[in-house]
């Protein structure tokens, strides 16, 4: 086992309630078919969806050096499904099915045997052929670029693929039905990122033969299906940044801009009665400005202090600037990066590339003179953290949480809590991780944040515990309160704490069955109205999936009345219901069931 892996560093991964929804997958044996294969875990996780998500993590000198999942949470760090696939394998370890990587399945064979296997591959698989073109003309391999200097990249194969995965015949993931085309979007997205590396590489001339090539094919097939689309629209924007960079790192000649701003303009008058056209025109305004627009030479050598020039500025004119950082990030032009970023605003950039730089002292004074969030501090912690300078990040955390101590109804500040919690307790810094937890707890009043403060409080808990219960109980709303009060045994506080005028009748909610189990006897009155509305709610609506459950909540009522020696007004009461729901078969003999003999 990874000894480096544990519960703290997967909790560390992921927001706390990424990791508590985790664990009660693992918990209720949503985790199938894990195993290992070389440095990866692969395995499905039983979600929200018909059919399982996919997850994979990298795993990387005892650490978790990448991770990736099929469903869509990008709320940051890593979801649920995630932390679920980490917590079984840390678990158990030993009884996760071991499986050779495919690199040490392919490495012994020879060159015959290889193409052999690849021709048949082809052969069963009508996706292969044009994934494989692609890879071939984009010319990578594990390496990445091969070679400094290349020649240029053909996008007919860029074209195909993309023609090949829209149609819903490019991906072995997914099938096409007669009413209906399902595009893989990760394929997709992947088939963008080939553009990557060659912009990282600052080879702009080949990330635009890609770039263009899967713009082209996707604008009129998306026309057609604009009516109904919901997520394929999101490529737009990414396509539209991405040529921007392209663009801004290629030495294109005169001719060459005005073709490629005629062909992006057609496009984007494709785009313009859906209201999309603005995703693109980050991509003709680099063409249309480059590095030549008015005043900007001047901001780039330090001897303007804003950025645009006009005090203002639109959407699409931070996006130039996003862009415009990116390149000189690629190309080392630091110094220009830095004052560009400083007179745009851009001060989360700005403190980025301070640490990259070393300049660690400057990034704190950066930070603590600009930022305006706790989003900001956040992603400024994580870059320290990043960069082994732990202290730092903690102290940049502590000093806004201390700074907002009245900020009580940001998330961003309540995320940013919970990550110093963690990280200052696997620091070893417990007292900042209580007071951390704490501070998450003051504007959460969540049940995960009261079990992590009780976690790190120890023997001080029952001084710090009537605190927090006092805060709990002055908040106007607190989504559990119930909860917490159940938990800790304060039974009238939780009875009180349930609005039965405005309450949603879910018979489901277990949090209030098991209110209602430990105040049977105390509150019976409550008990059996609010066990009555349940199971009233499920047998009138003739919700006859769920007819077990309404028999439940009667069980709780009659444990109620038993409680509050009313044995007469309970025979009355089944018997109602058992005539009032005789014709309906499945119910009948549950209710029957509920009638005791005396």
């Amino acid at each position: 086992m990874d000894t480096a892996l544990d519960e703290n560093a997967v909790r560390a991964l992921a927001t706390a309630e990424s990791f508590a929804r985790g664990r009660d997958y693992v918990r209720h044996g949503a985790v199938l078919a894990l195993e290992r294969r070389g440095d990866e875990l692969i395995a499905e996780v039983e979600g929200s969806e018909y059919t399982p998500y996919v997850v994979t993590v990298e795993l990387l000198d005892n650490n978790v050096a990448a991770t990736q999942c099929s469903c869509h949470y990008d709320w940051g760090g890593a979801c649920k499904h995630v932390v679920a696939v980490l917590l079984k394998y840390i678990a158990a370890p030993d009884a996760i099915t071991q499986k050779p990587s495919v690199a040490g399945m392919l490495e012994g064979l020879d060159r015959e045997a290889l193409v052999e296997l690849l021709v048949k591959r082809a052969k069963e698989d009508t996706a292969f052929i044009p994934w494989l073109e692609t890879e071939l003309a984009t010319g990578q391999s594990g390496d990445g670029l091969m070679g400094a200097q290349r020649a240029a990249v053909d996008p007919e194969p860029i074209r195909r693929q993309a023609k090949a995965l829209l149609s819903g015949r490019g991906s072995p993931k997914v099938r096409r039905s007669d009413d209906e085309i399902i595009v893989d979007e990760e394929a997709f997205g992947s088939l963008i990122d080939r553009a990557k590396p060659f912009l990282e590489a600052g080879d702009g001339r080949n990330a635009l033969n890609i770039l263009e090539a899967v713009t082209e094919t996707l604008v009129p097939v998306w026309r057609e299906r604009a009516d109904w689309d919901e997520t394929l629209h999101a490529f737009f924007p990414v396509l539209g940044q991405m040529i921007a960079e392209a663009v801004l790192m290629s030495d294109l000649l005169p001719a060459e801009c005005d073709e490629l701003m005629m062909r992006i303009d057609v496009w984007q008058g494709m785009l313009y009665e859906y209201g999309l056209e603005e995703h693109l025109q980050v991509a003709i305004d680099a063409l249309d400005q480059g590095w030549d627009e008015m005043g900007l030479q001047d901001v780039l050598a330090g001897r303007a202090r804003s950025w645009p020039l006009s005090g203002g500025g639109d959407w699409t004119t931070a996006r130039l600037t996003e862009a415009r950082l990116r390149v000189l990030d690629i190309k080392g032009d630091t110094e220009a990066f830095l004052n560009l970023a400083s007179a745009a605003g851009r001060h989360g950039d700005h403190a980025m590339m301070l640490i990259r730089l070393g300049r660690i002292a400057d990034a704190q004074d950066h930070a603590r003179n600009k930022f305006r969030s706790a989003e900001e501090v956040l992603e400024f912690a994580r870059l320290l953290k990043q960069a082994s300078q732990i202290d730092a990040a903690l102290d940049i955390a502590e000093w806004w949480l201390t700074l907002r101590s009245d900020d009580v109804a940001s998330y961003g500040t309540v995320t940013l809590a919970r990550w110093l919690r963690d990280i200052a307790d696997l620091s070893g810094r417990r007292s900042l991780a209580f007071y951390a937890a704490r501070a998450a707890f003051e504007r959460s009043l969540s049940l995960e944040d009261f079990r992590a403060t009780a976690a790190l409080a120890g023997a001080e808990w029952s001084t710090f515990r009537s605190h927090l219960l006092a805060s709990l109980a002055a908040a106007k709303y607190a989504r559990d309160r119930t909860e917490i009060y159940l938990g800790e045994g304060m039974v009238d506080e939780a009875v009180q704490s349930v609005d039965l005028t405005n309450m949603i009748d879910n018979p489901s909610d277990a949090v209030l069955m098991q209110l209602a189990d430990a105040a049977h006897a105390s509150h019976s009155d409550w008990v059996i109205e609010i066990a009555g509305r349940m199971a009233a709610g499920i047998m009138e609506a003739g919700r006859s999936a769920h007819y077990d459950l309404a028999a439940r909540w009667l069980e709780m009522a009659a444990r109620a009345y038993d409680a509050a020696n009313r044995f007469d007004d309970w025979m009355t009461q089944i018997n109602l219901l058992i005539e009032r729901h005789r014709r309906k078969h499945k119910l009948r003999p549950l209710l029957e069931a509920l009638r005791p003999r005396r």
